[in-house]
């Protein structure tokens, strides 16, 4: 591919990653198709606070184990902005009876897998097992979560660790530093205008005292959700769970101080430089979080207008206009607020003012109306993204931890796509009216430059 095309290509994948990231925990809400039998997750709760839930699928002799707490980067203290992700890495440096890095050796040597990531309003961790080794797995959990060894040493190994991740992830990527300065200015005053990155300062400045703290306050069983999809049964995953969760203390979590986000009342201008190659316009229309009841118009909402290039901002800004050489929109919730996100890519010839007027105008004239062809169409495409979603023991577990920690409950999975095919025309009209306005809207323009 010749060098220009490719650099293009590059930075597009960029933007459309950043742009589409709300990703498996905004999709994950999925659990039966229109006029099929609601997906059966059995549930039960330990005494000490912890929640189970388990999918039985006998069809391979695998299990997947998702251990959720409800701990992200929005409940770091000031000053160390950072640490939810790097208490993750911690997690995985050993405890009383298991030495450092040897919980995925383990799993690894009976031919299992193990990870975890960090988010804003969650920490997962996940093992993925023969069946046979469901007790193994639950007894390593079990074992971080009562009885973690936090040491100096390990915290300077694991802290370059994050911080070279931060700069792989964010130093070297001038459109994700950009992407996080706009969240920071269209969220700015709430718990998301940081990410789990953090910053390299305050990375600097956290001590195993703060840390010991954090792991005391928050992983503890009440603060915790065990999900497991695979074959085998509640009774089989409640016995195990009694034996090594059970005589763990439940602890006292923080309530979380409620997300006030407060509309701009006008749009809110920015403009910064950094060293990419195409100028780019980033625009956020502040909307509610994953638990709001008009969420599925949102995100159909996005679908409409950046569906493919057949969708509206595509079509209209990069073929019929001109303007732009790529386009996009999509919702992109968190649990308790999140952002409407538009964004174009455009040649330096091009005004900015021009540009962003017509990616602003495009998102705004769904208020104006919408057709029962692009609403099927929509629908269409989430039902796709529902069947990708769980095709795997992975997907599913995931998608039932997301819908009982960030969408308020396992409903929001077991209801599958019947919200979606509920959706009328109407129901997109009015989210676009109330939401996707300019007294909500951010609009960052990202200039080439140092």
């Amino acid at each position: 591919m010749h060098a220009r095309r490719a650099a293009l290509a590059r930075l597009l994948a960029s933007l459309w990653l950043l742009l589409l990231l709300a990703p498996a925990l905004s999709q994950a809400v999925q659990g039966a198709g229109e006029g099929e039998a609601a997906v059966h997750v059995a549930q039960d709760r330990l005494a000490n606070g912890l929640e189970i839930y388990v999918y039985e699928d006998p069809s391979a002799p695998v299990v997947s184990v998702n251990l959720w707490y409800r701990v992200g980067s929005r409940d770091e203290p000031a000053g160390r902005r950072g640490m939810a992700h790097l208490m993750e890495h911690m997690m995985f440096k050993g405890s009383e009876r298991v030495a450092a890095e040897e919980h995925a050796r383990i799993i690894d040597q009976v031919g299992g897998d193990a990870n975890a990531f960090t988010t804003s309003d969650a920490t997962v961790y996940w093992d993925k097992v023969p069946a046979a080794e469901l007790e193994l797995v639950l007894e390593l959990e079990a074992e971080r979560m009562a009885h973690l060894v936090l040491t100096e040493e390990h915290l300077r190994t694991e802290r370059e660790v994050v911080k070279e991740e931060y700069r792989l992830g964010l130093q070297n990527d001038p459109v994700g530093q950009a992407f996080e300065r706009f969240q920071a200015i269209a969220l700015a005053g709430t718990v998301y205008a940081w990410t789990p990155h953090g910053f390299l300062e305050e990375l600097d400045a956290i001590t195993v005292q703060d840390l010991e703290r954090f792991y005391r306050t928050y992983y503890v069983p009440s603060n915790a959700v065990l999900v497991v999809a695979g074959a085998t049964d509640l009774p089989t995953v409640k016995r195990l769970a009694e034996r090594h969760f059970g005589p763990l203390p439940a602890g006292e979590v923080p309530e979380r101080a409620p997300v006030t986000a407060t509309p701009p009342g006008e749009v809110r201008r920015e403009r910064m430089t950094f060293p990419i190659q195409l100028p780019v316009i980033l625009g956020g229309y502040l909307i509610p979080g994953l638990r709001s009841p008009e969420m599925e118009a949102l995100q159909a909402a996005g679908l409409i207008l950046s569906g493919g290039e057949s969708a509206r901002v595509h079509r209209s800004l990069v073929r019929e206009q001109q303007v732009a050489v790529a386009a996009v929109a999509t919702s992109q919730p968190y649990q308790d607020a999140g952002l409407f996100l538009a964004a174009a890519l455009y040649l330096p010839g091009q005004e900015a003012e021009r540009v962003a007027a017509a990616l602003t105008q495009e998102v705004e004239r769904l208020a104006e109306g919408v057709s029962e062809r692009e609403l099927q169409q929509a629908k269409n495409q989430m039902a796709a993204d529902y069947a990708f979603s769980l095709d795997t023991l992975d997907g599913v577990a995931n998608a039932i931890g997301a819908a009982v920690v960030l969408e308020g409950g396992l409903e929001k999975f077991t209801r599958g796509l019947e919200p979606y095919f509920a959706l009328t025309p109407e129901d997109v009209v009015r989210v676009a009216r109330t939401y996707l306005t300019p007294e909500r809207l951010t609009l960052v323009e990202v200039a080439p430059g140092s």
